[in-house]
């Protein structure tokens, strides 16, 4: 079941990536969500872990549904929703991780990591941007989706599954080229990366945490 599915997210993903690569928005549409739906399955389905962790592990990748579908639209409400989804199931994938549990001193193995993606560009350029595309509450949004999203990396690193590590790492990434791509200035391809970006991060988060 989980091999099905991972191919048929593959499938689906590099569908994904090329109506994003060539601006085909109706095929868009319905990768992007689709793509979504099959993490869902997967958070549901696979590797061996149980009980509360399993429903915390569906709740992120629903909430991450939520998140893609929200960031369909445009305008600065679709952006709010879709943040505000994303937090949710980052607060969720922090959850599952400490119930598969967590070892505080492999978690510091992300600190390095952290330090780069928010020290660079993000706090100096990315959160003054916001600011000004937004005023103080978009400001403190992004600040406090950048709070959650470490404790994510910080918490899937301390599992010491390395795909889930690997996996939260790509998804901090992902919005660290969305963020600078909104508030900053555009980048070239920002689209493609960001969803080549997620999309391999929620997958390896999802099988990694699940395992």
């Amino acid at each position: 079941m989980t091999a099905a599915l991972v191919a048929c997210f593959a499938v689906v993903a590099a569908a994904n990536w090329w109506a994003v690569a060539t601006g085909r928005r109706s095929a868009v549409l319905v990768t992007k969500p689709l793509a979504t739906v099959l993490l869902v399955a997967m958070a549901a389905t696979a590797g061996s872990i149980d009980g509360a962790a399993r429903v915390a592990l569906v709740v992120a990748a629903v909430f991450g549904l939520l998140g893609d579908v929200a960031l369909l639209f445009a305008g600065e409400a679709a952006f709010m929703a879709g943040l505000g989804s994303f937090a949710v199931g980052h607060a969720a994938f922090v959850v599952t991780a400490l119930l598969v549990g967590v070892s505080w001193t492999t978690a510091l193995l992300a600190v390095p990591f952290l330090v780069v993606v928010l020290g660079w560009r993000f706090v100096p350029q990315t959160v003054p941007g916001a600011r000004r595309a937004g005023g103080p509450p978009l400001m403190g949004a992004v600040l406090a989706y950048a709070v959650i999203i470490s404790a994510m990396v910080v918490t899937a690193t301390g599992t010491g599954r390395w795909a889930a590590a690997i996996g939260a790492m790509s998804f901090a990434a992902s919005d660290w080229v969305l963020g600078f791509n909104r508030f900053v200035r555009p980048l070239a391809h920002a689209g493609l990366i960001v969803m080549v970006t997620y999309h391999v991060g929620q997958l390896l988060l999802i099988l990694g945490l699940a395992a």
